[in-house]
């Protein structure tokens, strides 16, 4: 049985998901930018070796895209469980 606590909780958490793909966004948006570089090609470089590791900003750019990755997929779970609580 859900309540509507349980769709307001929901809510709530999409929102703070939401919040934080903002976030992962700009970041990612800044570091594509600066580097005129887009994110796909950072990583595919980065793991293949052709980028060295000590750099602040591809520490920055890998959690962001990290980040990005993991919430947006918590997003859609939380999606997925609020739409099934209105049918």
């Amino acid at each position: 049985m859900h309540t509507d606590e349980y769709g307001i909780s929901l809510s709530r958490e999409i929102d703070v998901c939401r919040r934080i793909i903002r976030k992962a966004e700009k970041t990612l948006a800044a570091m594509e930018e600066k580097y005129r570089l887009s994110t796909e090609k950072f990583i595919g470089d980065f793991r293949s070796g052709k980028l060295n590791g000590n750099n602040e900003d591809y520490t920055t750019w890998i959690d962001a895209h990290e980040t990005l990755c993991r919430w947006t997929e918590k997003l859609d779970e939380y999606r997925q469980i609020l739409l099934s609580m209105k049918i």
